[in-house]
């Protein structure tokens, strides 16, 4: 049986019919793969964008704002120190990921969370706009 940190380090097998060892990477569940890992993270900065873009245009619409966290800052303090409070706490998530991801495998879980609640809510701001 392979153990969790054979997974991290490589595990050395023995060829059948060979007599000596040889090397052989076990790659952990598919989120820990680089592919899926840089969908999680594409698709959690993507919908970010696209969030912003479609929160843009709902207000430049006349449409309220969706999210009751952001709705009081845009009342009160205007569009643009929204993006800046949202791009901020995007750059702090960023910096927690690239911090964690080698030691805390499951913070890719989290952003998996995250990227579909981000898709959520843009398609929460589409519905609103169409």
């Amino acid at each position: 049986m392979i153990t969790g940190e054979q997974r991290l380090h490589g595990v050395r097998l023995r060829a059948a019919n060979l007599d000596k060892a040889i090397a052989a990477v076990v790659l952990p569940g598919s989120l820990h793969s680089r592919l899926s890992q840089a969908i999680i993270l594409t698709g959690f900065l993507g919908f970010q964008a696209m969030d912003s873009v479609t929160t843009h245009l709902g207000l430049a619409l006349q449409h309220p704002e969706l999210n009751r966290l952001m709705a009081p800052l845009i009342a009160s303090r205007g569009e643009l120190v929204a993006y800046a409070v949202k791009g901020t706490a995007v750059a702090v998530l960023l910096a927690v990921l690239m911090l964690l991801c080698r030691r805390k495998p499951w913070v890719w879980h989290a952003y998996r969370v995250g990227a579909w609640l981000s898709a959520a809510a843009v398609v929460a701001n589409l519905l609103q706009l169409l």
